[in-house]
């Protein structure tokens, strides 16, 4: 009787227990099993940083490096590792932590940087891909960064917007400034007028540019046609297929006293448009640079940057000024300052007109400079507190970054005795009106002078009547240009203008002899880049006179 009892009190006490404790462990099952399942969930994220890769660890320490804003999938539970929490996911069959601080919703928020130091001077512009400009920073300055275009693979930026208002390549901006320019000091015995101190310039390492759907020839040997002469390109076309002329130097802009465009130009029309010198129909201008193009010529376009009347009277806010704020003159033309940024950019856009119509090769800046002379009391707008030599470089280095977009070739055109007055020894100076040559032939592609025999004066470098004798005053003038080109970062092509004219100053006749003894000169001078001839009527008659010496 009491063995029943027992029996009856076990099944009473032990059979609930025995149930109760098997609700739990299925209970501990369920919970281990959903919370398995809900830790192992996951939420797309993507990684942000301040640089373009960031470095997580797994809970042994072991490291990756993983591009910020890269997608990854994070698990819906965390760790805790020296007291703070991370979040998990998994890579490569790994879990690894990582700080919520570098999680983010979107792709585009993931780029954490709010100031960078600017490495080099840069002409900042309103859009990425745009050559309108926004603003002027020098090196190591530092910009607040509130934007960029794009989020590369590897995490890098293309271009950063900075201050709410421009864009600068990545590549021109650090969290650390350090120097990126050559040393400057190497110009510090150089003499300088008014145009400001050579050390003051900045002369960065220039990469060799070369665009294979765009050949240059190693040596260009050119004829030179302005706008009126465009008419008759057939003749000159025929012309040159007889001779070893293998390019065409062709105006676009050009100033003599009053402003004129080669053809109807858009750009012309929204920058300048009181310009009413305009030589030839965009159509007809169209078809005269396909025709050189389809002959297999090289084209140079030529634009006159700062000697523009028209653009300096449409705009008198960016022109030179007399004290009492009318327009100052020279050579009966006003001027555009150097220092404005909107005929930069007025210059700029020009060409790329010129590029994207007419299939221009290169773009050739000629009067890169101010005047001869500009009065001390004249305003000039110069708002960034530069130097003439120092706003020349700019704008040639803005110009030639633009337009190496486009695949297009740079060359300036400068004064022959910029490279110096001395064969023997280097004697480049900084003129007042802005021009040194070390600095313009380390920014550019190709540096053009213009050692004109009748443009000398007597006893130049020692040589009596130069204008009488082209081939001693060429051969002397390359020999210090050859002095400069060396002293030069990084420098330009050196390929020169030759007299093929007539010199009405002298009333000497420059016969082929006198065209071919400057050809000449400039070889036995080293200076092996090519030559464009100048004859500013662009005369058919002459260049039919010359065409058997050029070689």
């Amino acid at each position: 009787m009491k063995k029943k009892k027992t029996r009856r009190k076990l099944r009473k006490y032990v059979l609930p227990s025995i149930l109760i404790l098997l609700i739990l462990i299925t209970a501990s099952i369920g919970v281990a099993l959903y919370m398995y399942i809900e830790g192992n969930k996951s939420t797309t994220y993507y990684i942000g940083n301040n640089e373009p890769a960031l470095e997580i660890s797994d809970k042994d320490g072991n490291t990756i490096s993983i591009y910020r804003g890269t997608s990854v999938e994070i698990l819906n539970r965390t760790a805790k590792t020296d007291e703070k929490e991370y979040r998990i996911f998994k890579y490569n069959g790994k879990e690894y932590y990582i700080d919520e601080y570098y999680l983010k919703n979107t792709r585009e928020e993931c780029v954490y940087e709010t100031g960078l130091i600017t490495l080099r001077n840069y002409t900042s512009t309103k859009s990425y891909d745009s050559y309108e400009i926004a603003s002027f920073y020098k090196a190591n300055t530092t910009v607040n960064i509130t934007g960029y275009h794009n989020l590369n693979e590897d995490g890098t930026i293309d271009y950063y917007q900075v201050d709410n208002n421009g864009y600068i390549p990545s590549k021109y901006l650090s969290d650390t400034y350090y120097e990126t320019a050559y040393d400057s000091s190497v110009y510090r015995d150089t003499i300088f007028y008014s145009g400001g101190d050579p050390t003051l310039i900045s002369y960065y390492p220039k990469e060799d540019i070369f665009f294979e759907n765009n050949i240059m020839p190693d040596k260009v040997k050119a004829l030179y046609i302005n706008a009126e002469a465009v008419y008759r390109v057939d003749s000159y076309i025929e012309l040159a297929k007889g001779s070893s002329i293998n390019a065409f130097v062709v105006d676009i802009k050009d100033c003599y006293v009053d402003t004129q465009l080669a053809y109807e130009s858009p750009v012309m029309r929204q920058y300048a448009p009181s310009t009413d010198n305009v030589v030839n129909s965009f159509e007809n201008y169209q078809a005269a640079m396909k025709k050189i193009k389809d002959n297999g010529f090289y084209l140079i376009g030529r634009i006159t940057a700062f000697k523009d009347d028209a653009f300096a009277s449409d705009n008198p806010e960016e022109a030179i000024l007399n004290s009492d704020g009318s327009l100052y003159h020279y050579g009966y033309v006003a001027w555009p300052s150097i220092y404005s940024r909107k005929v930069w950019e007025y210059d700029v856009a020009l060409a790329n007109e010129a590029i994207d119509n007419f299939g221009f090769d290169e773009i050739q800046f000629d009067y890169c400079r101010f005047p001869e002379y500009v009065d001390d009391y004249c305003n000039t707008h110069n708002t960034y507190n530069e130097t003439p030599s120092q706003a020349i470089t700019e704008f040639l280095r803005y110009a030639t970054e633009q337009l190496h977009n486009k695949e297009t070739y740079i060359s300036a055109d400068v004064f022959g005795e910029i490279s110096g007055w001395d064969p023997n020894e280097y004697t480049a100076f900084v003129t007042s009106y802005g021009q040194f040559w070390c600095a313009i032939s380390n920014v550019v592609d190709v540096i053009s002078s213009m050692p004109y025999p009748d443009h000398f004066a007597n006893y130049a470098y020692g040589i009596s009547e130069p204008w009488a004798n082209p081939g001693e005053i060429i051969y002397a003038w390359g020999r210090a240009t050859r002095l400069a080109q060396d002293k030069t970062y990084d420098p330009a092509k050196c390929r020169t203008w030759i007299q093929a004219q007539y010199s009405d100053p002298y009333d000497v006749d420059y016969t082929p002899q006198f065209v071919k003894d400057q050809i000449d000169s400039l070889t036995r001078a080293n200076i092996n880049d090519g030559y464009l001839t100048w004859n500013a009527a662009s005369n058919y008659n002459s260049y039919s006179r010359y065409i058997d010496i050029f070689e």
